[in-house]
């Protein structure tokens, strides 16, 4: 079994612990309302959301748009997903092998990249790319180290891989095709995080 199938094991055989963590940190607001302005579309918005998890975050982004799409590996968290939002469209997939569909004004990928190494990582900003329209916003947040590194940890919820990197990183693999027009860099708890926006040119 592979790292990403072992991932999507700990978060199948988990969902119902993890689903019930997440609930304690809450939605991101202010970063669904950063990125649909960022983008220019307040109303109408075609959105994707790579990694939903339990549909925390697709709680608030439904509200506001009128086309969302959520995709996750686990089945388990999108079982989950779908109860919380039964307006919702969700997918049993990755961000890797996902067919995005054209001119989406806004993918958000909260703390699910994490799990992707640079190979993929790089693949995934490719297919973003293609698939939003100019002026689209890309919105990532992941774990940040000075350097990328690959790191297994184990926690309550079962042991799995993280890639780390950080904002250059991030930027040199999107290329000229995205111009950079939000960074914010931040720890929670004992571990560093950066989020930024990418917009496509």
């Amino acid at each position: 079994m592979n790292w990403q199938d072992k991932n999507t094991k700990v978060y199948n055989d988990s969902a119902i612990e993890l689903s019930e963590y997440f609930s304690g940190i809450g939605s991101r607001v202010e970063d669904i309302e950063r990125g649909l302005n960022l983008a220019g579309k307040r109303d109408g918005a075609r959105v994707i959301e790579l990694g939903c998890g339990d549909g925390r975050d697709a709680v608030e982004i439904i509200k506001r748009v009128s086309q969302y799409i959520g995709i996750d590996p686990s089945n388990g968290l999108l079982n989950i997903a779908k109860s919380k939002n039964p307006n919702g469209i969700f997918m049993l997939t990755d961000a890797v092998g996902y067919k995005y569909p054209k001119k989406l004004d806004v993918i958000f990928a909260f703390a699910s990249l994490l799990h992707i190494n640079q190979g993929d990582i790089c693949e995934v900003l490719e297919k973003a790319k293609s698939a939003l329209r100019l002026g689209g916003i890309f919105y990532i947040s992941l774990k940040e180290r000075p350097s990328y590194i690959e790191e297994i940890k184990e926690d309550q919820f079962g042991e799995r891989m993280f890639f780390y990197y950080n904002s250059d990183i991030i930027k040199q693999s999107a290329g000229s095709s995205f111009e950079t027009v939000y960074e914010d860099h931040h720890k929670i708890g004992h571990t560093d995080w950066f989020t930024i926006a990418l917009k496509k040119k």
